[in-house]
């Protein structure tokens, strides 16, 4: 099948630049973050921080009942309404609160004693899940319907406040894991308000109140499957820091995240570009959708290995300057993580496009493969190397997923993987007209 270069649709790149920029606007607002959160707690402390947010985050993901993605195919459909996925959100927050309290007692009798010892709050755990599924799913609801400045906004708002926050904290006293996870959570539940005033036209305090149990039932159902692929990549991503906090320790753990947070800089575009994607690919037809991605992943590759090869550049500057010498050791595994990232980069455009060929369990058969390579490869490197060993055992699983993930594109479409993979001189063309256009329309 041809995939030559389509007709430029205006909105799509607009979009996509918009996101982009907030993306790049948001990573720089969370790199702040991560430094003042490093400088205060040192590496011990800030593995402490990563993996309570860490095991938040993977308990939301489960909690959230898959609401997220339903939300975005739904809406893209035209098939529910903005008001109706709130309504049944706001029922499963409800939901994940009970449940995450519930293990917060259980915890308590045996491992409460450890884990504040460590300066570790688990007790919080109670309320940050559910501030998290409600953060979470909010912003896609913003993204089903193409909101992308009202997203954007949300996106923003918690590090624009965290900042400030931790700024003001670090300034006055001194700051622990618990005092930095109290202050991620006074941010989220700012952006969770001002995300709910932006849905204030979608907000109907009846629909709210009532239990529209075939809607939620549906949107569940779905929602897992594609919720499935959601948690195994996190696991993907993240997973390894548990093996890193057996095999090593807590300090590790924190060298490893600053390493992991820096090389997610790569994803801007990808990121921004899977973000505006998804919907416009749910709603075209077949047709449409197989020749959009092609160029859309290639293009993505391509500017993210440019962005890979920057920031190895930069990188000394980056870990030393910015984290201190107490971070210097995760200078080697940030470069390592590099390759994997550009090739993480492809794999979120194709995993737009397979579920928006309405195939989740797709994208979760092959993120469900990945993961056994990233515990093989981690098991197998973290213990004689390290955090290097797991950020190699990373760069392999996601090159594994990208390969995985071209396959079932291949499938799906009927086009060859090169038309993925390699940029071709009009691409390029392509993008420095766009970029032209773009800075114009910004300049006006």
């Amino acid at each position: 099948m041809s995939t030559s270069t389509p007709t430029r649709p205006p909105a799509f790149f607009a979009n996509v630049n918009f996101v982009f920029l907030t993306f790049v606007a948001n990573a720089a607002l969370a790199l702040g973050v991560s430094i003042l959160i490093a400088r205060a707690l040192g590496p011990e402390g800030r593995g402490v921080y990563a993996l309570f947010l860490l095991s938040a985050s993977i308990t939301q993901v489960v909690l959230s009942l898959g609401l997220g993605v339903s939300a975005v195919y739904e809406l893209g459909k035209n098939t529910t309404t903005a008001s109706r996925v709130l309504a049944n959100l706001q029922q499963v927050v409800v939901f994940s609160f009970a449940v995450s309290g519930v293990l917060v007692l259980l915890a308590w009798p045996f491992l409460g004693e450890r884990l504040l010892d460590n300066d570790a709050p688990f007790w919080a755990f109670a309320f940050v899940v559910p501030l998290f599924v409600n953060y979470n799913v909010i912003a896609t609801i913003l993204q089903g319907q193409s909101r992308f400045q009202a997203m954007n906004l949300v996106i923003l708002a918690q590090p624009l406040v965290l900042l400030p926050l931790l700024a003001v904290m670090t300034t006055v006293s001194n700051v622990d894991p618990t005092a930095a996870i109290i202050a991620w959570s006074i941010a989220t539940l700012l952006a969770v308000l001002l995300a709910l005033i932006l849905l204030r036209d979608d907000v109907h305090v009846a629909e709210l109140l009532k239990v529209d149990v075939p809607s939620l039932r549906r949107q569940i159902k779905f929602g897992l499957q594609g919720q499935v692929g959601n948690l195994i990549q996190l696991l993907n991503y993240r997973l390894d820091q548990y093996i890193v906090l057996i095999f090593v320790n807590t300090a590790a753990v924190g060298i490893y995240a600053v390493s992991v947070t820096i090389s997610q800089g790569v994803w801007f575009v990808a990121n921004a570009v899977a973000t505006v994607l998804l919907p416009r690919l749910t709603s075209a037809d077949d047709a449409e959708a197989a020749r959009t991605t092609p160029l859309v992943c290639r293009t993505t590759l391509f500017l993210s290995a440019l962005g890979a090869l920057g920031l190895a550049a930069v990188s000394p500057w980056l870990v030393r300057g910015l984290f201190g010498s107490a971070f210097e050791d995760a200078l080697e595994p940030l470069l390592w993580l590099l390759p994997g990232t550009v090739a993480l980069a492809g794999s979120k455009v194709l995993s737009s496009y397979i579920l928006s060929r309405g195939q989740p369990l797709t994208n979760s058969a092959i993120t469900a493969a990945t993961l056994v390579i990233t515990l093989g490869a981690g098991f197998a490197l973290i213990p004689p190397f390290g955090v290097t060993g797991a950020a190699i055992a990373s760069s392999l699983a996601y090159g594994v997923h990208l390969i995985l993930s071209l396959v079932a594109y291949q499938k799906l479409s009927g086009s060859s993987y090169t038309e993925a993979l390699i940029v071709r001189a009009k691409d390029i063309q392509y993008l420095i007209q766009l970029a032209r256009e773009q800075l114009a329309v910004t300049r006006r």
